[in-house]
C-alpha cells in the first residue's frame, strides 16, 4: 500500500467526523426550535383563552366638544371631466358693451318690479285655465 492511499483513506475519516459532528449540532439546534415553537404556540392559545372572557365594550354616545385640524388636502382632478360645449366670452381689458355695464339702484328696483308683475300675470292665467273650483260634500244620514 503505498502512502498516498493511507494518507486518503486518513482524510476520508477526518471528514467524515466533522461531518458527524456538524450534523448533531443541526440536530440539537431543530430540537430547540421545536421546543421554542411548542412554548409559542402554548402561550398564543392562551392569550386567546384570556382575550375572550372579557366583555365587549359597546360605547352608546359620543360628545365632542372641539375639534382640531392640523392639515387638510382637497384633491381635484379636472383631467377626469370632459367638456362637451364651451360657450362665452373672454374679455381681457376695459370693455364697454352694453351687456357688461352694471345696473344702478333704480334699475334693478325695476326689473324687481317687472318680475313681480310678471308672476302675477302667470297666476292669474293659470287660475283662468283650471277653471272654477267645486267642492261636493256628501250629506251625513242619522
Amino acid at each position: 500500500m503505498s502512502i498516498k492511499n493511507f494518507f486518503i483513506l486518513f482524510r476520508k475519516s477526518e471528514h467524515e467526523k466533522e461531518l458527524r459532528k456538524k450534523l448533531s449540532l443541526m440536530e440539537l439546534n431543530i430540537k430547540e426550535l421545536e421546543t421554542a415553537l411548542h412554548a409559542l404556540q402554548n402561550q398564543k392559545m392562551a392569550d386567546q383563552g384570556t382575550k375572550t372572557n372579557e366583555p365587549p365594550i359597546i360605547i352608546e354616545k359620543i360628545n365632542i366638544e372641539k375639534i382640531i385640524l392640523d392639515k387638510y388636502e382637497l384633491n381635484n382632478n379636472f383631467g377626469q371631466l370632459g367638456i362637451k360645449e364651451l360657450k362665452g366670452k373672454l374679455n381681457i381689458g376695459a370693455t364697454y358693451g352694453g351687456e357688461f355695464t352694471p345696473m344702478t339702484k333704480n334699475e334693478e328696483e325695476e326689473e324687481l318690479k317687472k318680475e313681480k308683475e310678471n308672476e302675477k300675470a302667470e297666476k292669474k292665467e293659470s287660475e283662468h285655465e283650471r277653471g272654477p273650483k267645486i267642492n261636493i260634500k256628501a250629506k251625513k244620514e242619522k
